[in-house]
């Protein structure tokens, strides 16, 4: 016995704050013998939408006035379920599930679409800093403010990775502000210091360094921006 099953749930995974429409698909396939569909969508644990063919398809919550159905999205109840959305806001983000159910069986599948607040609105500052932690070790700190989801930082000593802890976040001026701090041993000679920022799930990159002169404390900033994930 086949039963209910989800063939494929087809989301973005990242799309630009804004933008539109975008198309969320999930094909399924349901036995000739069952009966009683209903197709449901959920964006985390909240329902946004329900098809009990031939009644048209209805939307709530977050997408509720934003989702249409062109008549040819509509042809195939019993194998597909499209969901157009004319425009995409920051709070789509997270995860969406399709589920189907007839008389006879249920079947569901989750994926994750993630809006990119920073491809609209960049990070407002990326900053690299070292100064004293004592006699033999300096500390180097990276601090990323405004970056929506939260990035993940790295610290590079030419081009050696020097992370031994994980990051902070605090708020500064209504904006989230992300911090590595990496206590070091001291050099003789100038050091490339670098700090690489990404958004998890997403090709976004963005890398600053500086060079550091141990002897006379001064550092010479530079900065190699990239978008997806061209450095």
């Amino acid at each position: 016995v086949r039963g209910s099953s989800i063939r494929a749930l087809d989301v973005p995974l990242v799309v630009r704050n804004g933008s539109g429409p975008v198309d969320m698909v999930c094909a399924y396939e349901i036995d000739e013998d069952e009966n009683g569909l209903v197709i449901k969508w959920f964006h985390e644990a909240y329902q946004i939408y329900q098809w009990i063919p031939p009644i048209p398809p209805q939307d709530i919550g977050i997408i509720e006035g934003l989702a249409e159905y062109p008549a040819e999205n509509l042809q195939d109840p019993y194998s597909r379920s499209v969901i157009r959305l004319r425009t995409v806001t920051t709070d789509m983000t997270g995860e969406y599930t399709c589920a189907i159910s007839t008389f006879q069986d249920e079947a569901s599948n989750t994926t994750k679409m993630i809006l990119n607040y920073f491809l609209q609105v960049p990070e407002s500052d990326m900053t690299v800093r070292t100064y004293p932690f004592n006699r033999t070790h300096v500390n180097l700190t990276c601090v990323v403010t405004g970056a929506r989801p939260r990035p993940s930082l790295k610290l590079y000593v030419e081009g050696v990775e020097s992370n031994d802890r994980e990051s902070s976040v605090d708020w500064y001026k209504g904006s989230p502000r992300v911090s590595l701090d990496v206590v070091v041993e001291d050099t003789l000679d100038p050091a490339v210091i670098e700090c690489e920022m990404w958004i998890p799930e997403t090709e976004y990159k963005r890398r600053e360094r500086i060079v550091y002169y141990p002897s006379s404390n001064r550092s010479n900033v530079t900065s190699d921006f990239a978008l997806n994930g061209n450095l």
